[in-house]
């Protein structure tokens, strides 16, 4: 309807997938770098998850475009499926023929055992996409993990990528899908866009769309973020009725009272009657991320605790744990729990330290650097450690071994000592190992395992999460 008038030759806001209009914001990009890097890897399941809207399928799309022609895809659009017409559908997707009438479980799963083993011979890489993949039952999940048992010496035959809302973590939490879990290798928590890219989202669509102008200004682009907080699909709802409503006034552009008005028609009149404010998310969140100064070591500390209102600190804290988890590819924390004790559900652990820039280096993970009286600095690849204000105090994320006993894991930090000294100090005591270790990477010399030298093997132990230099983790 208002496509003439604004002089546009289709419409520009449309929910439909159009490839033609596809926006990667750097969110976005990040995501499809976390998902092509996880199918170089060597494991069997990648997962990508994000709210309602936020683009998981414009992403999964991106990714199927970037795939080589050597690759076979399934892509499982429909995941309210039992075992068996799992199996079915993936046949189907693969170009697998059986006898539909009589194939049992083992039959298809023969099936599909021989096909991944064929194509692995011919040089070709087997990858399923299930979309709203936190509707799939653990009974499912698991045949699926059965699956990708299948491997050569140096990797999976089959690549899955979970594709789903929050909820899918919670659904691989559960006890009976532990080994699926920890075969995930690489994931992806997509957060709404930011301010800056909902303006460079509404103008690239207008322009594909064929405006010739900028048809919303600043403050509409900027009304519009506010009011659907930067999820993609919410975006093109309220700029296709904005559109609409300035084309209703005759407007020359659109303005922020458009995009109030586009609000009201899609929500309902907001109730005045009951002259209620609902409480603003940080106040439910107050304290949870304050600056404590100790005085003995000026160090400082992300502690929970209870305050009546928000303050400026607080919500400079919280925005800081949010980058941190956005690094890690985590979901957006929750304003109610301690921010140390939600990681520890993705095997994550905190260290809060008061240590030299270059211990923090040796350690090698992105941290949160504490300066008083400002917001706590993210330190990640390739960032320039500005130390202005810092007096040494840190808060990194590293993984946990993945053991099921204290005796696995002492086992498991036995290894991994023994890899980084020589073979002379492997014959001490672990206390002399410890020691050798720690002054030969400029770590704190304890002689005890403590949590900067955790931290610091866990980063050498495997290649997953980010790192301050991906060179030296790979080099140590």
């Amino acid at each position: 309807m208002y496509q003439n008038y604004f002089g546009l030759q289709a419409e520009p806001f449309s929910i439909a997938p159009d490839p033609n209009y596809l926006y990667l914001s750097e969110r976005h990009q990040e995501a499809l770098a976390h998902l092509t890097q996880g199918l170089q890897g060597s494991g069997g399941f990648i997962l990508l998850t994000g709210e309602v809207g936020t683009g998981k399928t414009t992403v999964s799309r991106a990714l199927l475009e970037q795939l080589p022609e050597s690759t076979e895809t399934a892509f499982i659009l429909n995941p309210m499926l039992n075992e068996d017409e799992l199996l079915a559908s993936l046949c189907d997707e693969f170009g697998i023929r059986y006898q539909k009438r009589s194939a049992t479980r083992k039959t298809l799963t023969d099936k599909l055992s021989q096909f991944f083993l064929k194509a692995n011979d011919d040089g070709r890489q087997c990858v399923v996409l299930i979309d709203e993949a936190q509707h799939l039952r653990p009974q499912v999940l698991e045949q699926l993990r059965l699956l990708t048992n299948l491997e050569t010496h140096d990797r999976k035959l089959l690549r899955v990528i979970l594709i789903g809302q929050p909820e899918l973590q919670d659904l691989l939490r559960r006890q009976e899908l532990r080994q699926l879990a920890q075969r995930i290798t690489a994931r992806y928590h997509i957060l709404p866009l930011t301010e800056a890219d909902t303006q460079r989202y509404i103008a690239y669509r207008l322009q594909v769309a064929g405006a010739n102008r900028p048809l919303f200004s600043a403050a509409a682009a900027r009304k519009a973020h506010q009011l659907t907080q930067g999820i993609p699909r919410l975006l093109n709802l309220y700029c296709d009725r904005a559109l609409l409503s300035a084309y209703t006034e005759s407007s020359a552009e659109v303005l922020p009272r458009h995009l109030q008005q586009a609000h009201a028609e899609l929500n309902g009149p907001a109730d005045r009657r009951s002259g209620v404010k609902h409480p603003s998310p940080f106040w439910r969140w107050a304290g949870a991320f304050i600056l404590l100064v100790a005085s003995a070591i000026g160090s400082y500390s992300l502690v929970r605790e209870t305050a009546p209102e928000p303050d400026t600190t607080t919500t400079m804290q919280y925005k800081a744990a949010q980058e941190l988890a956005s690094v890690w590819g985590l979901p957006e924390p929750p304003l109610d729990t301690d921010f140390c004790k939600w990681v520890k559900q993705y095997d994550l652990a905190c260290l809060e330290l008061s240590q030299s820039l270059q211990q923090l280096r040796s350690i090698n993970y992105p941290a949160l650097l504490y300066k008083r009286d400002k917001m706590a600095d993210l330190v990640t690849d390739g960032t320039a450690i500005d130390t202005n204000g810092w007096n040494g105090a840190f808060l990194i994320l590293y993984q946990t071994p993945q053991t099921d006993s204290p005796d696995e894991k002492e086992q498991w930090v036995r290894e991994q000592v023994r890899e980084h000294v020589s073979s002379e100090w492997q014959k001490k005591s672990s206390e002399e190992q410890f020691k050798a270790l720690q002054k030969s990477q400029g770590l704190r010399v304890t002689g005890k395992l403590d949590e900067a030298t955790m931290a610091w093997l866990a980063s050498r132990a495997s290649d997953f999460g980010p790192r301050l230099n991906k060179r030296a983790s790979k080099e140590s």
